[in-house]
């Protein structure tokens, strides 16, 4: 039974595994749970909006693959940068889409079950329209995103 526990102890600690990145002096890149070797410098990576996931902490990585998250924004719409800001600060990889003719907003007016409100959020199977910040959190919190990333790294 202590084995067990041992074991299990020793599995899930993997599963809290930081992942470092690096490029060795030939131009390689390297992604490894081990660090570098001391003479190389390894790469401080964040996310960015623009989809770059490599050093973004493993509990983003898995929440973003098992629910990832779409925006969908239109033009003049103040409550839109608001939402991407909230995406932003709490550094969850998002598509945007946005909604910029009429057929675009049938389409996610459909999508929406009628719905047609921008700003709007999907994360995963879930979907809300319009843009109440409490119901957003709530959905990416239940969806395994973290609210603060510090000591994530």
């Amino acid at each position: 039974m202590r084995h067990l526990f041992l074991i299990a102890l020793m599995i899930g600690s993997n599963a809290l595994a930081q992942t470092y990145v690096w490029t060795d002096e030939k131009g390689r890149k390297h992604y490894s749970d081990q660090p570098p070797p001391v003479e190389v410098k390894a790469e401080k990576k964040r996310f960015s909006a623009n989809g770059d996931t490599e050093a973004v902490p493993y509990r983003v990585r898995e929440a973003a693959r098992r629910h990832p998250v779409t925006l969908y924004t239109g033009q003049s719409c103040p409550l839109c940068a608001d939402a991407r800001s909230l995406l932003q600060q709490r550094q969850i990889p998002f598509s945007e889409k946005k909604i910029e003719t009429q057929e675009q907003f049938d389409a996610m007016t459909r999508e929406f079950d009628g719905n047609g409100i921008v700003p709007s959020i999907q994360v995963g199977r879930k979907k809300f329209s319009g843009y109440i910040e409490g119901t957003w959190k709530a959905m990416l919190d239940d969806a395994g995103y973290p609210t603060d990333l510090r000591g994530l790294d």
